[in-house]
């Protein structure tokens, strides 16, 4: 698998809220680039910028300022469960707390205690995180959060698996007609992993590993890493 001539992408794994991770990691990106010219670069963040970490706004607001090179920005499960808690569904308010949502609404000075209808973020906030996107393909990969379901062909999986898939994708060793580039399960290692159809790029930045970023540039694959 490979991307065209002139195209390279930073693949960034899951930040959940470690800002000083991401600056580093960025700083690390920006250097790459500078030592390594290239025509067509692009970041894409595999989603889960929120939750459990310190600093779940201040990441959002660095991601929605950087504005000096081309990024995609998918959405993870962390967003996905945080988006319907602030539309005010009831299970999804439980759940978002319950896998650090409370952290989140703290670094936006809500009160996760307080009132349901009192948890408003920023519109613009609000919005970025609402337009994030479940999936970018380019040449032979797929980036997408958690991963796909093997077997249903890609115009039919469903955005659920996009989001949460987990042994069913990850025990699974077929060709899925595409290099799998996704985060969401942090690996044993705290290190990336490269299988024949799969890069898992999710090293546990908010449990104390490295945050991980995997460089794809025609058929080569190298890594960059913060903290």
């Amino acid at each position: 698998m490979s991307l065209p001539a002139g195209e390279r992408i930073y693949a960034v794994g899951d930040i959940h809220g470690c800002l000083d991770k991401l600056l580093q990691l960025h700083r690390a990106i920006r250097a790459d680039l500078a030592a390594y010219p290239i025509a067509r670069p692009l970041i894409v963040h595999l989603g889960d910028y929120i939750d459990r970490g310190p600093d779940s706004a201040g990441v959002v607001r660095a991601l929605m300022g950087m504005v000096d090179l081309p990024m995609v920005n998918l959405m993870g499960n962390h967003e996905y469960t945080a988006l319907a808690a602030l539309a005010g569904e009831g299970a999804a308010c439980a759940d978002w707390l319950a896998y650090g949502g409370d952290v989140a609404l703290r670094s936006w000075g809500l009160d996760p205690e307080g009132p349901r209808a009192a948890w408003h973020l920023p519109q613009a906030e609000h919005a970025w995180l609402a337009a994030l996107r479940p999936h970018h393909v380019a040449g032979g990969y797929i980036f997408v959060h958690a991963g796909i379901r093997p077997g249903v062909p890609w115009a039919e999986q469903s955005l659920e698996d996009k989001l949460r898939i987990r042994r069913a994708f990850l025990d699974n060793e077929e060709d899925h007609g595409a290099i799998i580039v996704h985060g969401h399960t942090p690996t044993r290692g705290r290190a990336p992993e490269r299988h024949r159809n799969r890069v898992a790029l999710d090293t546990g930045a908010v449990f104390g590993g490295p945050l991980t970023c995997g460089v794809f540039e025609g058929e080569k694959l190298y890594f960059l890493a913060a903290g």
